[in-house]
């Protein structure tokens, strides 16, 4: 009897669902919180690495199933090289690290949970020199140590979550879809952009400490740079911050990357130049 009139207060009263939709999430909150390396800030975290590894062994034996391996030997012996140093200073000693070059004509890279790295030939491709290779990898690398992925799927639950606890007490499929469009645009779109621009600081920091000219991350964005920033509203609606203001965030965090350059072991400039054979 008791465990009914609670239902029925949760399903009809709204105050009774914001206070349970609070009580859980600061529970979740209190209970599933760690830190980011580097930038220190402090991440809802609901899912464990090994699950998050997990994930990324699987995803990736599917990617080297659906792309061939390119034979560039340039191409495969400069990702070597640079995620190799990048390794070193990365500090994530548990991940399983991999480097493949892909052939294909996307220009992408990704490093899924588990140091799982691939990077297409077809982003190489616009690329000048073995140090703009390191911030793309850089930047892909700082995803999967700061576990943006899991972070992702975190706020997932709770999203998920709210839009039961929406579902169950107003029982309105207006609501329910203003609750799901609300969210993404006001939540899950705005923090990828906010991991996007966290790995780049990341990516940036970890490139010039791996002895590569941080300089090169913002000639080789300038460059491939697609012009996306013209409108609010597309801007709004990406996953990605327009390419303007990552490059101006990349500028005033250069003074930083720089000092790190200057101290790094090894310091490798440029690297090397690529021909595109």
């Amino acid at each position: 009897m008791v465990r009914v009139k609670v239902v029925q207060f949760f399903r009809g009263s709204r105050q009774g669902l914001l206070l349970l939709f609070a009580l859980m999430v600061s529970t979740l909150a209190l209970t599933g919180c760690r830190s980011v390396p580097v930038t220190d800030r402090t991440q809802l975290m609901l899912t464990s690495s090994s699950y998050e590894n997990r994930l990324g062994e699987e995803a990736y034996a599917e990617y080297k199933a659906q792309y061939p391996r390119s034979t560039n030997a340039e191409y495969n012996q400069a990702l070597a090289r640079c995620g190799k140093a990048i390794v070193e200073v990365a500090g994530q000693k548990d991940f399983n690290w991999e480097f493949l070059v892909l052939e294909s004509s996307t220009q992408n890279a990704f490093c899924l949970p588990g140091g799982k790295v691939a990077v297409y030939s077809g982003i190489m491709d616009l690329m000048n020199n073995e140090a703009e290779l390191a911030f793309v990898v850089a930047h892909e690398i700082a995803h999967a140590i700061a576990r943006h992925s899991g972070e992702r799927i975190s706020w997932g639950y709770l999203q998920s979550l709210g839009g039961l606890l929406v579902a169950v007490g107003f029982q309105n499929d207006t609501i329910n879809g203003v609750y799901g469009t609300g969210t993404e645009l006001g939540v899950m779109l705005p923090f990828s952009r906010s991991n996007e621009s966290e790995a780049d600081q990341i990516g940036l920091l970890l490139m010039a400490e791996a002895g590569y000219n941080p300089r090169a991350a913002v000639q080789f964005w300038s460059r491939f740079s697609s012009n996306s920033s013209s409108g609010l509203f597309g801007s709004w609606l990406s996953t990605h911050p327009c390419d303007s203001d990552r490059i101006k965030a990349m500028n005033d965090q250069m003074g930083a990357a720089e000092e790190v350059y200057k101290k790094a072991r090894s310091p490798k400039g440029y690297g090397v130049t690529f021909h595109h054979k």
